[in-house]
């Protein structure tokens, strides 16, 4: 009984300094972002959110494996049509989990 009212008191004691949080956390901010592709590509032909269908900037890589965009909005959905080296396209949606910060 006596370890179950310590256990019971620890607890109780420590588990609320677990749950505060730190009141000056700010959102990391990224200046830009990178979107994955299958294959090397030639040219960006739409790059959109595909919410509201606004225009995003954005360029192919050096390595041409990957999309970079500068003015994201985080946790928005991405609409790309894009034209590969080989001479295929593809159009598709890239949810926020797929976009990554570029981290410099």
């Amino acid at each position: 009984m006596n370890r179950l009212l310590l256990v019971f008191v620890a607890c109780t004691f420590a588990l609320p300094s677990f749950a505060q949080t730190d009141s000056n956390y700010v959102e990391p901010h990224f200046d830009q972002y990178k979107i994955y592709l299958p294959k090397p590509a030639k040219e960006i032909q739409q790059l959109l959110y595909e919410k509201d269908c606004t225009p995003i900037n954005g360029r192919i890589s050096e390595e041409k494996k990957s999309i970079i965009i500068e003015n994201y909005l985080p946790g928005s959905k991405v609409h790309i049509k894009v034209f590969y080296l080989d001479g295929t396209d593809d159009e598709f949606v890239r949810s926020p989990c797929f976009i990554d910060p570029v981290i410099l």
